[in-house]
């Protein structure tokens, strides 16, 4: 059985909080938030990279996604979801993502807005 403690959970949570619009830029000196977009985007990122070597492979793209979809989506059909992804993704062709490619992949993607809970408003 799989347990989370109390500060594990904080933490994690703490990656999906919007980013303070109003607060003065960070010193180069200090860590970043950890609910900056690069932040977020490594969360995510090692969500998906199971094995931790640091790229997501077709078989841990297919392991996750079905995890997130059940039985609600074919095999055939997320099988082609994980082809289509890597091939737009992987730009040194090595059938992986790394994180440099996945973070390159969503630059148009608005990472704040769709990992955000906003939780008092």
């Amino acid at each position: 059985k799989d347990t989370l403690s109390f500060r594990s959970f904080v933490t994690i949570l703490a990656h999906f909080r919007p980013l303070d619009k109003t607060r003065q830029p960070r010193d180069a000196c200090s860590p970043e938030p950890i609910n900056s977009r690069t932040s977020k985007l490594k969360f995510a990122f090692q969500l998906y990279d199971q094995d931790k070597d640091g790229k997501i492979s077709r078989s841990e793209l297919l392991q996750v996604l079905r995890m997130m979809v059940g039985v609600q989506v074919t095999n055939e059909q997320l099988e082609s979801i994980a082809d289509r992804t890597i091939q737009e993704a992987d730009l040194d062709g090595d059938s992986a993502i790394s994180f440099e490619e996945f973070r390159k992949s969503l630059e148009k993607v608005n990472i704040d807005h769709k990992m955000s809970i906003r939780f008092l408003r």
